[in-house]
């Protein structure tokens, strides 16, 4: 991927935490972000770079798809539905999917758990 789509991409991600995240998850969500985007800014590798891209690319989608749902929620168009077992609505449950062919390392499972504690902590304020 060319710098400048990166850029496009960096840019089109700190667009929508500025347009749908509340100030606090905005705050941490753009210094993650320019923190990853900074540290993959060297990387050379094809495949690497692939699926950087891919995700950062899906977590827009997530965050542009889960924003509609909210503003169709807030205009009475349509309702959160739990799951029967008592689980949180799908729309709220940002990376709960990644134990599925991704590896972390410890690190990384404890940050993502910490992220998660912090967006369900502004979630219910």
């Amino acid at each position: 991927m060319t710098a400048s789509k990166a850029l496009s991409l960096y840019r089109s991600i700190l667009r929508v935490h500025s347009k749908f995240l509340p100030t606090e998850m905005r705050v941490l969500g753009d210094a993650y972000v320019q923190s990853e985007f900074q540290l993959h800014k060297s990387v050379t590798k094809v495949d690497q770079l692939d699926g950087f891209f891919k995700e950062w690319n899906q977590y827009l989608a997530h965050i542009e798809q889960t924003a509609r749902a909210r503003e169709s929620r807030a205009a009475g168009l349509s309702e959160a539905k739990n799951k029967s077992d008592g689980e949180s609505s799908k729309l709220y449950s940002f990376g709960a999917d990644l134990d599925q062919g991704v590896e972390l390392t410890e690190e990384q499972k404890t940050q993502l758990e910490n992220l998660r504690e912090e967006a369900s902590k502004v979630h219910k304020e």
